[in-house]
């Protein structure tokens, strides 16, 4: 087993926990912010590859609805490839990065064409992608040798305070991160104890689907690419529209999958009768919630209740379940829990 791997899961409340001090360069955001509402930026490109593009989707989400400019949310692979003239003047652009120092982020800050405002979000402080902007968050985490977890995780919620200072000043967001680091920890602490049994629901041996909506949709991409790295299983993941729209004809029995509830909200019953409808054509639905919102179920589908937390933090929680589902999982599938065998940890071939 790969004892680093969990050690870095056991790290994430520490790591969150030191995020406070992101809320420090507030003058550079309100800059920003005057800056957007001024006319001198006219479009906002969030990018980045992986677990760091699903990090950004909710603040896509929340960003879109809040700011009166145009947010677009970018596979960096895709943008240098396909529009990199969106790269100008006028432009703002969010780069997220664990490392910095990915190939296609690299390529992203040579292919700068006179962006007006640069951020980067990154673990290590000193990096390509760093050294590219004008404004730089560091979450500084400490080094991550397997599959990514603290730095996930440390990444989305650094995404949030950025965010909400630049929507709203971030009077919160202090609060928010202390209330997110003790939930964590009461997550990290609970679950163990249902692994046996999160497993035995699921299995080992067949495809998982997972299925989100709005920002939860970002944990089942993220909780699709964890399962497929470090566990070596067929996955998928969907938003609950799109598995309406020809991927429900897979459920019938051995169909297996995880459901993000969400909370309170527009799509809560458009998720319940999802799960209803797994569980009516012969499927198994794995659903984590929120405590606020698993009391709505009938109590016949098997649940992971989480702590309370702002609604745009909720996706760190929601992916650590999986996380350390995965030691079992992978070993049940002859695999060492999180070891890369065909990559590895920063990808430098595009």
């Amino acid at each position: 087993m790969s004892q680093s791997y969990l050690d870095e899961i056991a790290e994430q409340p520490a790591a969150i926990r030191k995020l406070g001090r992101l809320v420090t360069p507030g003058l550079a955001i309100r800059a920003i912010r005057a800056a957007i509402d001024k006319g001198d930026v006219r479009h906002i490109i969030l990018t980045g590859m992986g677990g760091s593009l699903f990090s950004a989707y909710g603040t896509w989400l929340r960003l879109s609805q809040s700011l009166p400019v145009p947010v677009s949310l970018w596979d960096t692979s895709e943008l240098i490839q396909q529009a990199p003239t969106l790269l100008r003047p006028g432009a703002m652009v969010v780069a997220i990065s664990q490392s910095g120092e990915s190939v296609e982020l690299c390529r992203m800050t040579e292919l700068d064409a006179g962006v007006s405002i640069r951020v980067a979000i990154t673990n290590p402080r000193d990096n390509t992608l760093a050294r590219w902007a004008s404004l730089a968050l560091a979450t500084e985490v400490g080094p991550e040798q397997t599959v990514s977890t603290k730095t996930y995780t440390a990444g989305l919620a650094a995404l949030y305070i950025f965010e909400r200072m630049l929507i709203d000043g971030g009077d919160t967001v202090a609060a928010d991160i202390a209330t997110l680091a003790d939930a964590t920890d009461e997550v990290l602490a609970r679950v163990p104890a249902r692994l046996d049994e999160m497993l035995a629901f699921l299995g080992h041996d067949l495809p998982l689907t997972f299925i989100g909506r709005g920002a939860s949709y970002a944990s089942a991409m993220m909780g699709a690419l964890v399962t497929a790295e470090a566990a070596k299983a067929p996955t998928q993941a969907l938003s609950g529209g799109q598995f309406r729209h020809g991927p429900l004809e897979l459920v019938r029995d051995g169909f297996r999958s995880m459901l993000f509830l969400g909370g309170p909200g527009a799509t809560l019953d458009l998720n319940l009768k999802t799960v209803a409808d797994i569980a009516r054509f012969g499927g198994r639905s794995l659903v984590v919630a929120p405590e606020s919102t698993a009391a709505a179920l009938s109590g016949s589908e098997a649940v992971l209740p989480l702590p309370a937390v702002a609604e745009g933090l909720l996706p760190v929680l929601e992916i650590l379940p999986i996380q350390l589902l995965m030691v079992p999982m992978a070993i049940a599938r002859g695999f060492e829990p999180a070891k890369f065998l065909n990559g590895s940890k920063i990808t430098v071939i595009e």
